[in-house]
């Protein structure tokens, strides 16, 4: 991990930039978005927080650091994983939000 500046530590963090490059794997038909997050004044990256570490074509997992997102892709014309797909809506965190 990278030492936090002062610029950073001081920031209030209320604009963002994202980079997604999307991988295609070759003769499988699958798809990979891997997505990182920081913010767009300071440069402090995000890291994603509620899941797993690991590469799933299943499943959004994370890099080790949690710098990282991997989350499977498909087109829309597809229906492998847009069956299984819901929707839910967290409880409210008390502190955070």
């Amino acid at each position: 991990m990278k030492e936090i500046t002062d610029q950073q530590r001081n920031c209030k963090h209320e604009a963002f930039q994202a980079r997604v490059n999307v991988n295609r794997f070759e003769d499988t038909g699958l798809f990979m978005a891997d997505v990182t997050v920081s913010c767009a004044r300071c440069d402090l990256p995000f890291r994603f927080v509620g899941l797993e570490a690991g590469i799933n074509f299943a499943q959004p997992l994370t890099s080790i650091d949690g710098l990282e997102l991997h989350a499977p892709i498909e087109p829309e014309t597809e229906t492998q994983l847009r069956m299984a797909a819901h929707f839910t809506m967290p409880a409210i965190i008390s502190g955070r939000h």
